[in-house]
């Protein structure tokens, strides 16, 4: 009688451990999936605040979801969406779906593509993701708005970052990476993959704590071919400035930011990072600099193609060249300075060395007429990353002054046949 009694308590059981497993295999059979799919496009629509699309639903009969053409776009904007996805796989659980709560532990997605843009009036069109929102007054505590804990992966997937202020528009493609999103604010990413043809490695973190997000990232790419939708390298690389032409390239760079605040001034202000730039080779040909230098030296064509090495930091609003060393033919120019986030800069150029590499008859020439070398050589850049002007320091007031007076006109043409030879070995 006992052993009965054990059977049926066994059994009993084991059919209320069985009962979500038979339960589930039933929706699976039975429910009907367009039922399913409006009720999930729901339930995202209303944790996301956006307009979803989704061609069709798949329930899984080992666990989770399966949708097709996921499209995510903003308020009854479905038509040209943010986010496209070919397949995604949700690990939701039974009482999440049949609830309408989206508490995914784990995302897969493959073949997306994905926009990231700034307007013009420098607003981006995911901000809303990137601050959480802020607790209601009546609530003593904030409360996650997102994932308790959700990982996710990415296969295949193509982000375009589109800056308008900057007319940028540059294509992540093959991006692979995963990461994690905890307590509805801390995201965590490791992401890889190409942009022009060239492999890049993205490491970032993101915290959307009411009030101050704050963000940090890396960025290291290698053999990136230069092209006309880089334009924003404009305000790291003060050469290309102006430049209405397609500049080519090879790029190679490093780069660390972080910031913090949710409008365009507080992000101004708190922007700190750091990084290194190389372009070899660049072709000079097309650029502002080199036109407005050819109106006063001839510079061989050979000499147009250089190569570039810069350090570079960002804070105070301002991107800082403590030194940009632009490599043509045998003359090394090097060039500091700083560009604003509005776009202005100011910038010296000079020859480095040039008082060792000038003829020994020039250097005593120009030392009895008192002309400082430095002086002779340095350029200003200045004006806009659209409008740049290129310009000789004003020289120091001296004896120099006086004693172009007493130049003879034979000593004139002797001079200006010096500066001749001193160029053509500059350039040589």
């Amino acid at each position: 009688m006992k052993c009965r009694r054990f059977r049926r308590l066994m059994l009993i059981a084991l059919g209320i451990a069985l009962l979500p497993a038979l339960v589930w295999g039933l929706i699976v059979v039975v429910a009907p999936t367009d039922w399913a799919r409006v009720h999930l496009v729901s339930v995202i629509e209303r944790a996301s605040g956006r307009s979803v699309g989704l061609e069709s639903l798949s329930i899984c009969l080992g666990g989770g979801v399966d949708l097709v053409n996921l499209k995510i776009g903003a308020p009854g904007g479905l038509a040209d969406p943010w986010l496209e996805a070919g397949n995604v796989h949700l690990d939701l659980s039974l009482p999440s779906l049949l609830f309408g709560k989206l508490d995914a532990t784990d995302l897969e997605i493959e073949n997306a593509r994905l926009r990231v843009l700034r307007r013009a009036d420098g607003s981006l069109e995911l901000a809303d993701l990137v601050r959480s929102s802020s607790p209601a007054p009546q609530s003593t505590a904030s409360e996650p708005c997102g994932p308790s804990s959700l990982k996710f992966r990415l296969q295949g997937a193509e982000v375009q970052v589109v800056d308008e202020p900057t007319h940028s528009h540059v294509t992540l493609e093959r991006v692979n990476g995963e990461g994690l999103w905890e307590d509805g604010k801390n995201i965590n990413a490791n992401l890889n993959g190409y942009v022009n043809e060239g492999p890049f490695q993205l490491t970032g973190s993101l915290d959307r704590t009411p009030g101050r997000p704050s963000f940090e990232g890396q960025f290291r790419a290698d053999s990136v071919q230069l092209d006309d939708g880089m334009s924003i390298l404009r305000y790291l690389v003060p050469v290309l400035a102006g430049t209405s032409t397609k500049v080519g390239g090879v790029l190679s760079m490093e780069m660390y930011l972080r910031g913090e605040g949710d409008t365009c001034e507080r992000l101004r202000e708190t922007l700190l990072g750091h990084g290194q730039i190389t372009i070899d080779p660049i072709e000079l040909e097309g650029t502002e600099l080199l036109a407005e230098v050819e109106r006063n030296i001839a510079i061989p064509r050979r000499s147009r193609v250089a190569s570039l090495n810069s350090d570079f930091a960002v804070k105070n609003g301002r991107v800082t060249s403590k030194r940009l060393a632009l490599n043509m033919a045998k003359t090394p120019l090097v060039i500091t300075g700083w560009t604003d986030f509005d776009g202005r800069l100011d910038y010296r150029m000079s020859l480095e060395g040039l008082a060792d590499r000038v003829p020994d008859r020039a250097r005593r020439l120009l030392a009895d007429l008192d002309v400082d070398l430095d002086g002779l050589s340095t350029l200003r850049l200045s004006g806009t990353v659209d409008d740049l002007t290129v310009s000789l320091t004003t020289p120091k007031p001296g004896p120099s002054s006086a004693v172009n007076h007493l130049l003879e006109r034979q000593d004139k043409q002797r001079l200006k046949m010096i500066g001749q030879e001193l160029r053509d070995k500059l350039f040589r």
